[in-house]
């Protein structure tokens, strides 16, 4: 009689954490942030993924959150700020085409925080990506570094 092996399956534990944001398109606005994109297209790809950031307690705000619930995107890792806007990236086109970015400053995003069960979380985590711009701020830097 042969031995059975049970194969037990995990899914990776995918955290991405720093901007989180709108780009202000000439056509509209896009939910944006390089880690909240990587933490997507990571579940897209059989993940779990956390995204931690933090959002303005504003209109901008809410509807980050119930757009990354719609995308099936944990929230558990944001917080929100009670003065500080949801991050937004202004973006204009010159007649070639050619974009101009103008990434906005002392938002959310700047002042992101992860309380206990967030630190535990990463603990377990496979990855943790982080943005370049969300190292701008001193209090997003030691989020980062305490994860």
């Amino acid at each position: 009689m042969m031995n059975e092996k049970r194969i037990i399956h995990n899914r990776p534990v995918v955290i991405g954490v720093g901007e989180l944001l709108w780009d202000l398109l000439p056509g509209g606005k896009q939910l944006g942030g390089a880690p909240a994109n990587f933490a997507y297209h990571a579940q897209v790809l059989g993940a779990e993924a956390l995204v931690i950031s933090r959002v303005g307690q504003d209109g901008l705000g809410r509807t980050i959150l119930d757009q990354l619930r719609v995308l099936g995107l944990r929230t558990d890792g944001i917080t929100t700020d009670p003065v500080a806007p949801s991050g937004t990236v202004s973006i204009a086109l010159d007649t070639h085409g050619k974009p101009t970015f103008t990434i906005h400053e002392k938002v959310a995003w700047d002042f992101t925080q992860v309380g206990k069960h967030i630190l535990d979380e990463a603990s377990h985590a496979d990855v943790i990506c982080f943005g370049s711009l969300a190292q701008r701020s001193p209090a997003a830097r030691a989020a980062i570094r305490a994860l």
